[in-house]
């Protein structure tokens, strides 16, 4: 009996320790997002290669950001990245929950490259998708290379119907890039360790207080503008 009450405790402990070591790395895998997208956003903010109209973001209902995304293979290629969404009321910018974007493709693809991923979304419907766990790119939500200059016209129909215009940067420079076909879904764990909630609406929508390292990338997107 003393035998299998040391074997108990010693697995309870060992499960416990483990699962305080996953919440941790979650931590700071998600801090690490945070301040990468950061990054990005203020690198934007400086770079002479403005393309992304600031009526867009004056006027959206989001941004998603997945810094570093990995995208590239050799005849069957594909993409993936994980990245933050965050919301926007009125000029009033709240956020950021985790999500991820996964799509394939098929081409004659060499290398491996890492770009970083801009989507401003148009319209609250379009925004509401990123409360799901899951939706598709160009089915459940309409999603166009990004309009580049310094205005983004209003003849296009995400413009008028609401969606997704979607950016990249490699190499410095930005620019419109096609998603149609790829999935963008929710990073539960990553919202749960961040904040102690998995509920992206809550997060989203300003009923959850953003830790410090949040609110230095919120006060960045806020700068980008003016």
């Amino acid at each position: 009996m003393a035998k299998a009450s040391c074997l108990f405790f010693a697995s309870l402990y060992l499960s416990l320790a483990f699962g305080t070591s996953a919440v941790a790395a979650s931590r700071d895998e998600a801090e690490l997002l945070i301040d990468k997208a950061r990054i990005v956003i203020e690198e934007m903010a400086v770079s002479r290669d403005k393309v992304i109209p600031e009526d867009l973001l004056r006027d959206c209902a989001g941004v998603a950001i997945m810094p570093g995304m990995f995208k590239g293979g050799f005849i069957v290629g594909g993409s993936y990245g994980k990245g933050i969404v965050l919301a926007n009321q009125g000029g009033r910018w709240s956020g950021p929950a985790f999500t991820y974007l996964g799509a394939g493709s098929v081409g004659f693809q060499i290398g491996v490259e890492s770009i970083d991923l801009i989507l401003v979304i148009i319209g609250q419907k379009a925004m509401d998708s990123f409360l799901r766990t899951s939706f598709k790119l160009g089915g459940d939500v309409a999603v166009a290379a990004g309009p580049v200059g310094a205005q983004a016209s209003a003849a296009t129909d995400i413009m008028m119907n609401g969606g997704i215009f979607s950016y990249s940067r490699a190499k410095g420079l930005f620019a419109g890039i096609s998603l149609e076909g790829a999935v963008i879904g929710s990073q539960w764990e990553l919202n749960e360790s961040f904040y102690g909630t998995g509920n992206i609406k809550s997060i989203l929508y300003g009923q959850v207080e953003s830790p410090a390292s949040a609110r230095r990338l919120l006060s960045s997107i806020s700068k980008l503008k003016k």
